[in-house]
């Protein structure tokens, strides 16, 4: 099981934030420390955020960021053989 972020989820939850609380990318940052607008923006689009930026969110916002996290299955994914580089041992 590998943890993912469900970034869907928390990009409605951050424009329902937003609108909740009349706020902008813009005037968000300037209430609430840790923000920018750029992170914001990427939350919003459902990009992919860095785990600081995840959390800074979520503290303004006072959610559990664990609310977020999905765990998916990799056991029946298909993996790439084990071979040898082409290059090895090439002179």
């Amino acid at each position: 099981m590998q943890p993912e972020i469900d970034r869907a989820r928390l990009a409605r939850d951050v424009r329902q934030w937003l609108d909740d609380n009349r706020l902008t990318t813009r005037s968000a940052p300037q209430i609430y420390a840790g923000l920018n607008p750029a992170m914001i923006s990427r939350a919003c689009r459902a990009s992919i955020l860095s785990a600081a930026s995840m959390l800074a969110l979520c503290t303004a916002m006072k959610c559990d960021p664990t609310a977020y996290l999905t765990f998916l299955d990799k056991r029946n994914q298909a993996v790439t053989a084990h071979v040898n580089c082409e290059t090895r041992g090439a002179a």
